[in-house]
């Protein structure tokens, strides 16, 4: 019998005009996307079916985070009118492509890319039989964005990728974003803390992205602050980037301070290093994905970084006093 896992939180569009609902599904045979309850009644057609899972939730009004694992049996084709709105998704395996306006966008592996709209407009997403699309991304409403410009000069670049009508773009330089989607994806967290890093990481992205695109000042003024806040700074940026951590050095340079001053400030606050606050970091979301049983011991290894999954194993056995497979 298929197993379907249709978790409905109360629905909410960013306007009223958005195709998508909060909802989950997890289909282990071919389904009609159709009657799946992904899409309002603003979505004109769908026509396809789906095997793998696909979940969409309201972190806050406006802000949409959704991920999807899904390979399409047959042709999938989905006619949809969007809003004004930003989308930034990072694609962790396979493709997705649509047409908006006439505009033939594709989005690849391994870069982030955005797609904004400065009004509303219809898309139609095609995939061809036989393929299958895993990311991670965000849906922004136009008036969200608006509002956390008028709040906040920061965010007044984000506001430039809902300009001209239709503009998708490609974020090769911008690495940050594409693994705060990657952990969201990959959260070993449930229930209320799930929805809490939703949160905190889906507003950790818009930082990001802003911070990406604003014009940086030619002489950048360090900030003046203790020890407790440079390692909290610290420890957000490991955080943000856990699988491929900077190394002390870039890491003292991005936040203004001296290697040896940076070093002082996190042991004395967190009474461990760098290194092993990284090492236990990684060791703790290594055994709850193993404990989810939802991956392979070697896929597990390659996402945090192994490129061989005999020296994951030998490293949590050291840690743990056990080999990973234990854990299953």
């Amino acid at each position: 019998m298929p197993r379907s896992l249709k978790d409905e939180i109360q629905p909410f569009s960013m306007k009223r005009q958005n195709p998508y609902l909060d909802m989950q599904f997890c289909f282990d045979r071919p389904q009609a996307l159709e009657h799946a309850g992904v899409f309002d009644d603003s979505a004109l057609q769908v026509t396809g079916s789906a095997i793998g899972h696909y979940r969409a939730r309201t972190v806050r009004p406006g802000l949409q985070y959704f991920d999807c694992d899904l390979q399409f049996p047959e042709p999938l084709t989905i006619h949809k009118v969007l809003p004004d709105s930003l989308c930034i998704v990072q694609v962790l395996g396979g493709q997705w492509q649509h047409r908006v306006d006439g505009m033939h966008n594709e989005y690849t592996s391994g870069s982030v890319h955005t797609l904004g709209l400065s009004e509303s407009m219809e898309t139609v997403d095609q995939l061809p039989a036989g393929s299958h699309a895993r990311m991670a991304g965000l849906r922004i409403a136009g008036d969200y964005l608006r509002e956390l410009a008028e709040e906040d000069p920061s965010f007044q670049a984000l506001l430039k990728l809902l300009s001209d009508g239709v503009k998708f773009s490609e974020l090769r330089s911008c690495p940050a974003v594409g693994r705060l989607l990657e952990r969201m994806y990959y959260s070993p967290y449930q229930g209320a803390l799930e929805r809490l890093n939703q949160e905190s990481l889906s507003l950790a992205v818009l930082v990001e992205l802003a911070a990406h695109l604003a014009p940086h000042s030619a002489k950048p003024i360090p900030a003046v602050r203790g020890q407790a806040d440079l390692a909290h700074e610290a420890r957000f940026q490991l955080d943000a980037n856990l699988i491929n951590p900077p190394g002390t050095q870039a890491l003292a340079r991005s936040l203004g301070v001296g290697e040896t001053t940076l070093r002082r400030a996190f042991s004395r606050v967190y009474g461990q290093s760098m290194l092993e606050y990284v090492r236990q970091q990684r060791m703790e979301l290594a055994r709850d994905l193993l404990r989810q049983g939802k991956w392979q011991v070697a896929q597990i290894a390659y996402r945090l970084g192994y490129a061989n999954p005999a020296n994951f194993n030998h490293a949590y056995k050291a840690w743990f006093g056990h080999s990973p497979g234990v854990e299953r």
